[in-house]
């Protein structure tokens, strides 16, 4: 099957999950906390990655669990962006964080939900071994490429990056397989795959391993946030005081992790997701394609280029539209 085809297949999954919810929870409940009042528990769902770093060293502190010990607080890793967002059309996770590519196309199809703060930026390497492949054509036909799924936002960069070199934004559709970025690693290492298009860290592990960037997302997007945090508007709504404090922890953290990357990365190898090397650890939190930062940017043009090759029907009026208006998003993009 196309990854067009698995991509619409998503977005129909997606649309009818959300009538299910909104027909099944009544007005307003969708994704957990409804309109009703507080909610007493409060599942957060992430992905692997250093990407999420800023919420990681919330998790580590139990910022939330200290401030709000009546309220149950599971945090749960998932293997894409477009399983969070099932979670959250049925009620099952109350806080997502992800990014950008499945959080516009649950926009754009009516999930009602908006960005609280952004987590960072980041390059999104396309990783390959093959000394052979040295440019996209290289490696069109010559295998799969791994990404976390047809609508990730890797799957985003792999059509812009081919748009601009192969005049084709569909050329490497047919070689998109959806694997999470531990097993994508694992998959290159072994030569299951031909490229891996993945993210800190594990773009730093394979290229110590001997794998290379064949192109980044910033040689085609420019600078852009990766991964943002999340909630329903109703959940916002009947819950602000929660959704408050985890934007004030995600801005303390951004705060640790670049002014004081060696206690950062102290806290985070106590996560298996991000790596268990101190030094290492310091090493990708530091490095230039990274950067730690809650201002949203790149959405309308991710959004934008989504609408164009067909990945969502519409584009946002505005990247306003997608942002909860606070300190963090103020100015985004």
């Amino acid at each position: 099957m196309s990854v067009r085809r698995i991509m619409q297949a998503s977005v129909a999954v997606a649309t009818l999950a959300l009538c299910a919810a909104v027909s099944g929870c009544g007005d307003g409940a969708v994704g957990g906390g409804g309109g009703d009042g507080p909610t007493d528990s409060v599942t957060i769902a992430y992905q692997p990655g250093l990407g999420y770093a800023p919420l990681l060293l919330a998790k580590q502190d139990k910022v939330l669990e200290k401030k709000f010990p009546d309220v149950e607080f599971t945090w749960k890793v998932l293997n894409s962006g477009s399983a969070i967002r099932d979670g959250i059309l049925s009620g099952e996770i109350q806080v997502g964080a992800g990014g950008i590519g499945p959080f516009i196309v649950g926009h754009t199809q009516g999930v009602p939900w908006k960005i609280v703060t952004a987590l960072d930026d980041a390059n999104l390497h396309l990783m390959v071994k093959d000394p052979k492949i040295k440019t996209l054509a290289d490696l069109k036909g010559k295998g799969k490429i791994a990404m976390p799924g047809p609508d990730s936002i890797q799957a985003v960069v792999l059509r812009k990056a081919a748009e601009k070199e192969l005049g084709d934004p569909k050329a490497l559709d047919s070689q998109i397989v959806a694997m999470g970025h531990p097993e994508g690693l694992q998959s290159l290492a072994s030569g299951q795959v031909a490229a891996h298009l993945t993210s800190p860290p594990f773009q730093g592990q394979e290229k110590a391993a001997g794998a290379r960037k064949l192109v980044g997302s910033y040689d085609v997007f420019g600078e852009h946030t990766f991964n943002s945090v999340y909630v329903t508007e109703s959940f916002e709504k009947s819950n602000k005081e929660v959704v408050d404090a985890l934007r004030q922890a995600v801005a303390d953290s951004v705060e640790t992790l670049e002014s004081d990357p060696d206690a950062a990365a102290k806290i985070l190898v106590a996560e298996k997701s991000t790596g268990t090397d101190v030094e290492k650890t310091k090493a990708e939190i530091s490095s230039d394609d990274l950067t730690f930062s809650t201002k949203p940017q790149g959405f309308m043009t991710y959004a934008t280029f989504m609408q164009k090759v067909g990945m969502t029907k519409k584009t946002p009026k505005s990247a306003n539209e997608m942002f909860f208006p606070n300190d963090q998003t103020k100015g985004g993009t």
